[in-house]
This record gives C-alpha cells, sequence and structure tokens, in this order.
C-alpha cells in the first residue's frame, strides 16, 4: 500500500514536473515573440499589432499590449490635427493681418505724397480705407484673442442669474442701426415675462455679436429673425436669416476654427466667430445646433438650462 502511495506520488511529482516544464517553455516563447512584436511596433509600424491564440497564456497581456498602442496612435493622430490646424491658424494669421496692413500703409504714401496739396475727394477716400482695414485688423486681434484664451481654458467666466430676454432685448437694440443700413429686414420675437438662466453677461454678449456679424458680413440676407422660446426644461434662442447659407458637405465644418465658406478670402471674417460661438455656448452648460438649406434659410439654434425658480 505505502508503494503504490509512493508510485502515485512519484508519478505525480514528474507530471507536475513536466507541465511546469511545458508551461515555462511556452510562456518564454510567448514572451520573445512579444518582444520581436513590440520592436516591430517601437522601431517600424506603430499600426502593427500583437497576435495571440485563445489559448495563449498571455493573450490578455497582448490585448493591453494592443489596447495602449491604439490609444498612443490615435493620440499622435491627434496631435498632428492640432499640429495643422495652428499651422494653418498662423498662415492665416500672416494673411490677415499683412493684407489690411499692407493696404492701409498703401494709402498712408498716398496721404504722405498729397500732404502739401489742397484736400481732394482722394483724401477723403483714403482715410475711409484706413479707417475700415484699421477696425478689420482689431477684430482680428480680438477675435484671436479671444480663441487663444478659450483654448487655453484662460477665460473667466462670472455666472449670475440673468432674465434672457431683457439681456436679449438690450443687446438687440444697438444692431438695429445695422441690419437697417444692410437693407436687412429684421423681427424679434422676445416674450415679456421672464425667462431666467444662469450665463455670464459679457459671454452672452458675444455670442449674439458674433452671430449677427456673421448674418451682416457672410449671409447676403434679406430677412432675419431672433426668438426666445422656453420649454419645461430650457430657454431656446433662434438666429435664422435667408441668405446664401452653406453646402451641405460644407455643413459639418461651420463649427471648425479657420472655416469660412468663401475660400477665396475675399469676404469680411476671420473663421474663429461661429467657433468661439459654439466654445462659450459650452462652457455656459448649454447647446447650439446649425441647419442650413442653401438660399432658403440658414439657422441657428441655442438652448440654455432654465433657472428653477
Amino acid at each position: 500500500m505505502v508503494q503504490i502511495i509512493i508510485y502515485i506520488l512519484l508519478i505525480s511529482f514528474i507530471a507536475i514536473s513536466i507541465h511546469y516544464y511545458l508551461v515555462n517553455r511556452q510562456l518564454k516563447s510567448e514572451i520573445a515573440q512579444i518582444e520581436d512584436e513590440l520592436k516591430i511596433i517601437v522601431n517600424e509600424n506603430i499600426r502593427h499589432r500583437l497576435l495571440a491564440p485563445p489559448y495563449s497564456y498571455t493573450k490578455n497581456i497582448c490585448f493591453q499590449i494592443n489596447k495602449l498602442c491604439t490609444n498612443y496612435q490615435n493620440d499622435i493622430l491627434s496631435l498632428k490635427t492640432s499640429e495643422k490646424k495652428y499651422k494653418d491658424l498662423m498662415i492665416n494669421l500672416s494673411h490677415d493681418v499683412r493684407t489690411p496692413l499692407a493696404s492701409m500703409l498703401g494709402h498712408l504714401e498716398l496721404l504722405t505724397e498729397s500732404i502739401n496739396e489742397s484736400p481732394s475727394d482722394n483724401l477723403s477716400i483714403s482715410l475711409e480705407v484706413i479707417n475700415r482695414k484699421a477696425l478689420e485688423l482689431t477684430d482680428f486681434v480680438e477675435m484671436l484673442f479671444q480663441w487663444t484664451k478659450l483654448d487655453a481654458n484662460e477665460e473667466k467666466f462670472v455666472f449670475s442669474s440673468y432674465d434672457i430676454n431683457e439681456q436679449s432685448r438690450m443687446l438687440i437694440s444697438k444692431w438695429i442701426s445695422f441690419f437697417d443700413k444692410n437693407n436687412i429686414e429684421y423681427s424679434f420675437h422676445i416674450p415679456e415675462k421672464e425667462y431666467r438662466c444662469s450665463i455670464d453677461a459679457a459671454a452672452y454678449q458675444r455670442i449674439l455679436d458674433n452671430l449677427f456679424k456673421n448674418i451682416l458680413n457672410h449671409s447676403h440676407a434679406t430677412k432675419m429673425k431672433f426668438s426666445v422660446t422656453q420649454s419645461d426644461s430650457h430657454i431656446h434662442l433662434l438666429i435664422e436669416d435667408n441668405g446664401i447659407g452653406i453646402k451641405p458637405e460644407d455643413q459639418n465644418l461651420v463649427f471648425e476654427r479657420l472655416y469660412q465658406c468663401d475660400l477665396s478670402r475675399n469676404s469680411k471674417g476671420n473663421g474663429l466667430g461661429l467657433a468661439i460661438v459654439k466654445e462659450l455656448v459650452q462652457k455656459m452648460n448649454g447647446t447650439i445646433t446649425f441647419k442650413s438649406v442653401p438660399h432658403i434659410y440658414t439657422r441657428f439654434l441655442i438652448s440654455f438650462p432654465l433657472q428653477s425658480l
């Protein structure tokens, strides 16, 4: 009986030893293969992935390594995209700053040459051009400054409870003369009842200013309307015009920084206004959607959470 037990123990020991040897050899082989595969990923191809059969001892490790490589690859792509956008920003910055400056300098030279001559229409025209270009340049620098602060999360917001209807009436009043000057028929539907929400007043002003500038500078519209409505939990702002609109293939780019529907760059604008609008709306816990049917309507819908009384 004792001999049988000894034989069983001996056989068990031998079996365990053989199993351990086989497992150890298999692990060494799989680890060596992982090492070779990692060398390919590090030195040759970031898109390469580790393959492990279902019975592999290291399949979970391979899965985690593949997941890490995928995240790293996505980070690289995101970084390259960001770098390209900043390069585009610098290219556009160079263009948008140099062009009005060149125009201003040319007219200043003309003024200098005619300084001793009697006043003329040319003098008045040159002064008007210089003033207009200076305003365009100032507007661009301000937009760029706003975007840079938002992108770096350095913008400071002061949230308070406001009646969005009263705020809207106050801000819209200064734009009426501009719509009149550009022969744009307007309609404003703002309830007398208070719709209160928590917003930053300066940020809300920038949102409306940028949207109205967009209509004036790009839409070629003859009509626009602004309305405020309320649902159970949100306040909704609708800004709509009947201008040229945005082509369907470009509509997913509307809120991208530097996007301009006029690729010839002959129109006013710097491609930052709507990107800033979206950032500001989101910073105030709101949402903004966009829809355009070219030459029929372009519509922006902004929603802010309604403040409970």
